[in-house]
């Protein structure tokens, strides 16, 4: 087996998570489509999900993406969900709140309010979602379009929880709750199964020019202090050789394959996956059916 179908593909009846990540624009979205798609096609009960409300998994599969997991009619074994992060937000912030009244008075509960209208919450949000469905044992292969970032999992590994930090900004001091260490367990066991390679592949997604290059190297060091490894880049755009029939093409070209040889000697552990340029958007399972094909089962030519 390749070392490309070991990161793509579950071994021995285990379950795989594949993580994308990157800059906005380079294709995050597209490639955990294809990837999903790809899985799917193979046999294995895929699940696509996305944490980010800009993602747009719905407009590249031509089909309804809500915040329920919702089959893809056309494609066996793929199913999709999107998170709906205001939705979510809400729902964070109305379960710490419910919990602080049972607890504390009117002026502490008022003072929690106000700590939870801050980004952090909604990131937090966003994370307590894709903890739940990443803790779902119903899929063989979960495909993240938007992997959470270094900062985020750091949060995680503070030495106490979210909800422990909200008391102390608000002046109580307390024990952390029985259903407060079920969440952080919950935490830890996600953290713990994204350290494992076997498990879960990390991957970044760039097109080959030097600032996404540099950001996804700053990116994937970071994840590194947290011990996760990037097993996985994609240098993705790539000018086919067949359309360089102008010089601007061909100096194009040229330009991107120097920079998709410095992206393989800038994460020299990790599988290095190029992807063309296509004439037309992705749109629709036929087209990711077909891009799967040449990106998965051939690839471009040896460079």
């Amino acid at each position: 087996m390749s070392k490309l179908q070991t990161i793509l593909y579950p071994q021995k009846g285990d379950r795989k998570n594949i993580f994308f990540s990157g800059k906005g624009g380079v294709g995050k979205t597209s490639m955990a489509c294809i990837t999903a798609v790809e899985t799917a096609q193979k046999g294995y009960k895929t699940l696509l999900m996305t944490t980010d409300p800009a993602a747009h998994i719905g407009s590249v599969l031509d089909k309804s993406v809500t915040d329920e997991i919702t089959k893809i009619e056309g494609m066996d074994n793929l199913y999709a969900v999107q998170i709906d992060q205001k939705k979510a937000t809400e729902e964070y912030k109305e379960n710490v709140l419910k919990d602080a009244e049972k607890k504390f008075d009117t002026s502490t509960v008022m003072a929690m309010r106000e700590e939870l209208d801050s980004p952090c919450t909604e990131e937090m949000a966003a994370f307590q979602k894709f903890i739940e469905f990443a803790s779902m044992e119903d899929f063989e292969v979960i495909v993240f379009d938007t992997a959470p970032t270094g900062h985020t999992l750091r949060m995680l590994e503070l030495p106490m929880d979210w909800s422990k930090q909200i008391q102390l900004k608000a002046g109580i001091s307390m024990g952390i709750s029985e259903e407060d260490q079920k969440q952080k367990a919950k935490f830890d066991k996600v953290i713990d199964m994204m350290k494992d390679e076997k498990a879960t592949t990390f991957s970044f997604v760039m097109y080959p020019e030097k600032t996404p290059i540099v950001e996804a190297h700053r990116a994937s060091k970071e994840l590194e202090t947290l011990d996760i490894r990037t097993q996985l880049v994609v240098a993705n755009l790539i000018i086919p050789e067949e359309q360089t029939i102008s010089s601007f093409f061909k100096n194009r070209r040229d330009m991107q394959l120097k920079y998709v040889e410095e992206i393989g000697e800038t994460f020299k552990d990790a599988e290095l996956l190029k992807v063309p340029m296509f004439e037309d958007e992705i749109k629709g399972l036929d087209m990711l059916k077909e891009i799967s094909k040449i990106i998965f089962d051939g690839g471009l030519k040896n460079e």
